[in-house]
C-alpha cells in the first residue's frame, strides 16, 4: 500500500447499482450483497417454457457474476489506493483526529466474529468494518510519517492488508477479516508506542549528531518532527545537523593544525566550529584543549622572561612578565613565588642603595642625610644591624654637628658664662672622637679658638670725676675714682654712674676679643 497517500477516506463498499462504465455515486453509499443464483437442472419430464431460452438465462447469470467480481475488484483497489479528498478554495478541511486517537474497532478479531453462516453477509460486513478501521489507523500513522519509522511492524501490517485484500476479492471474508484485524493490531501497537518511538528517534538522532553523522541525524530528527512537529529539541538540533558537516570539517582541520604544531591555526578553526554550533561538545572540547595548550605555552614564555629579567636586575620588566603569566594561570603558586622574589629583590636593592647613600653621607659628614638614609632602611626592615648602628652613629654626630655649628655661627653666645661652659664641654666630648674627619677637625679648631678668645681678658680704662659712684653689672661696684683699669672678658657690659643731686648715667660697652685697650669716660654732670 502507498504510504504517501495521507489524505484518504475509507473506501465505501460498492452496490449492485452499476452502469457499464463503473460504480455510480449512489453505489458508494450502499453495500453490495452478492446475488444467490440457482440454476435449475433440465429434466426429461419438464421442458423449458416456451419463449424462455435457457441460453438467455446463462447470459444473465454470467453478467451478474461479472458485475459482482468487478465491484469486489474496485473495492480492493480503493483499499490500496484511497481516494484523496480535494477541498475547493475557501473550504476548511475537517480537523484531524488527535494524535493518540484510535478507531473504535482497534481490537484484534475474536473467534465470535467469524461465527455464523460462512461467507455470509455478517462475515462480509465484519471484513468491511475491519478494513475501514485499518485504513483509518493507517491514515493516522501516515500523517506522522510511520513509513519512515514504523519498521518491520509497519511493513508486516501492509503485507497482511494486501493478503486481506486478496481474500476479500475471493470472497473469503473471515480470512480477510482476520488479516485486517492482525494488520490493525500491529498499527495499534505502533500508535500506542508512539511516545516511546519519539524518544528512541530523538536518542538515535542525538547519537548520530554526536558522532558527526549530520545526514543521519537530519533524517531521524525529520521523522521525529513528523510525530511531534513542535518539538523544540528536534527543531533546534535539526538546524545543528545541517551544519554538522561544516563543523566536522573545521574540527578535522584544527586537528591537522595541532599535528603540525600550529596551535594558532587550530584555535581559529575550533573557534569557528563553536561559532557555527555552540552546542557541539567535540568543538567545545577541542577549543578548550587548544586554549589550555596555548595558555600553558604563554605561561612558560612569560615565566622564563620574568626570571631572565630578574637575573639582570630589571625588576620592573620581571614584575610585568610574571603578572602576564598570572593572567594565564591565576592560581599558579609559581607566579606567587616569583613575585615574592621580585619584591624581595627590589627591597634588598633599595636597602643596598640606602646603605651606600648613608655611608657616602658619613664620609662627607652630611650627618642629617646619613641619618635619613638609615631610618628609611629600618622602615623596610627594622632588624637590619648596619642600619641600627648607622642610625645611632649618625644621630650622635648629627646632634654634635648641630651644636658645633651653633657656636661657630653665633660666637657672641660665648660671652655668657653658661654658654662658654657648654662650649668647653662640647670641645672635650668632640675631641674624643677618633678618627677625626677633616670637617670635624676644622670645627673643633675654630670653636677652640672662639673659646680661647672668649676667655682672654681685654684691658679697659674707666675715667671719672672722683665724685661719681661707678658700678659695672656682672663685675661689681667700683666706687669713686679718677681713673680705673680693669681686665674684662669679651662681652657686653653695662656701666652705671650715680651722684647725689645729679641724674644717673648709664653706658653699655662691648668688649671684643682681640681688641686693643678700651677707654671709657663716665661721670654725672646733669643736676636734678
Amino acid at each position: 500500500m502507498d504510504d504517501s497517500r495521507d489524505q484518504t477516506m475509507p473506501p465505501a463498499p460498492a452496490t449492485d447499482r452499476t452502469t457499464g462504465d463503473g460504480p455510480s455515486r449512489e453505489s458508494q453509499d450502499t453495500i453490495i450483497t452478492p446475488l444467490k443464483v440457482t440454476v435449475q437442472e433440465k429434466t426429461a419430464d419438464h421442458a423449458a417454457p416456451k419463449g424462455k431460452d435457457p441460453r438467455n438465462r446463462m447470459v444473465l447469470v454470467s453478467g451478474l457474476l461479472i458485475l459482482i467480481l468487478g465491484g469486489l475488484g474496485l473495492l480492493s483497489y480503493l483499499s490500496r489506493n484511497p481516494l484523496r479528498t480535494v477541498y475547493l478554495s475557501g473550504e476548511t478541511p475537517p480537523s484531524k483526529l488527535p494524535e493518540q486517537a484510535l478507531p473504535a474497532a482497534l481490537s484484534p478479531p475474536t473467534a465470535d466474529e467469524n461465527e455464523g453462516a460462512e461467507n455470509g453477509p455478517l462475515d462480509r460486513k465484519g471484513a468491511e468494518q475491519k478494513l475501514a478501521d485499518f485504513l483509518q489507523a493507517k491514515k493516522t500513522l501516515d500523517e506522522k510519517g510511520a513509513a519512515g519509522w514504523g519498521g518491520a511492524a509497519y511493513a508486516q501490517a501492509l503485507t497482511l492488508s494486501e493478503a486481506a485484500d486478496a481474500a476479500f476479492i475471493r470472497g473469503e471474508f473471515p480470512a480477510a477479516s482476520r488479516d485486517y484485524g492482525e494488520a490493525l493490531l500491529l498499527l495499534s501497537e505502533l500508535l500506542s508506542g508512539i511516545d516511546t518511538t519519539l524518544e528512541r528517534l530523538l536518542a538515535q538522532a542525538e547519537q548520530a549528531l554526536r558522532e558527526g553523522d549530520g545526514k543521519q541525524a537530519e533524517q531521524l530528527y525529520s521523522r521525529a518532527l513528523m510525530i511531534d512537529p513542535g518539538n523544540k529539541s528536534a527543531l533546534h538540533n535539526l538546524e545543528r545537523a545541517g551544519k554538522s558537516e561544516a563543523v566536522m570539517k573545521l574540527i578535522a582541520s584544527g586537528a591537522r593544525h595541532e599535528q603540525k604544531n600550529n596551535p594558532a591555526g587550530a584555535l581559529a578553526d575550533y573557534q569557528e566550529a563553536v561559532r557555527l554550533d555552540p552546542d557541539s561538545e567535540k568543538a567545545k572540547s577541542a577549543l578548550h584543549r587548544v586554549e589550555n595548550l596555548i595558555a600553558a605555552e604563554q605561561f612558560r614564555h612569560y615565566m622564563s622572561s620574568g626570571f631572565k629579567a630578574l637575573k639582570e636586575k630589571d625588576y620592573p620588566a620581571a614584575r610585568s612578565a610574571f603578572l602576564k603569566a598570572r593572567s594565564f594561570r591565576p592560581d599558579a603558586h609559581e607566579v606567587h613565588d616569583a613575585l615574592v622574589q621580585v619584591d624581595t629583590a627590589i627591597r634588598l636593592a633599595r636597602i643596598e642603595t640606602l646603605r651606600e647613600k648613608g655611608l657616602a653621607a658619613e664620609r662627607t659628614e652630611q650627618w642629617p642625610e646619613a641619618l635619613a638614609s638609615y631610618e628609611e632602611v629600618l622602615s623596610l626592615d627594622a632588624s637590619i644591624q648596619f642600619a641600627l648602628h648607622g642610625k645611632e652613629r649618625s644621630l650622635k654626630r648629627s646632634e654634635l654637628d648641630a651644636s658645633l655649628n651653633y657656636y661657630l655661627e653665633k660666637p657672641a653666645v660665648l660671652e655668657s658664662d653658661q654658654s662658654l661652659a657648654r662650649a668647653i664641654a662640647l670641645l672635650e666630648e668632640a675631641g674624643q672622637i677618633q678618627p677625626q674627619s677633616p670637617r670635624l677637625a676644622r670645627q673643633l679648631k675654630r670653636l677652640d679658638a672662639l673659646v680661647r678668645e672668649a676667655q682672654t681678658p681685654v684691658a679697659v680704662t674707666i675715667v671719672s670725676d672722683s665724685l661719681t659712684d661707678v658700678a659695672i653689672y656682672k663685675v661689681g661696684k667700683l666706687g669713686r675714682f679718677t681713673t680705673r683699669e680693669l681686665n674684662l672678658r669679651p662681652g657686653t657690659y653695662t656701666i652705671v654712674g650715680a651722684r647725689k643731686g645729679f641724674k644717673d648715667v648709664r653706658q653699655t660697652i662691648a668688649v671684643r676679643a682681640g681688641e686693643g685697650p678700651v677707654q671709657i669716660s663716665l661721670q654725672c654732670s646733669e643736676k636734678i
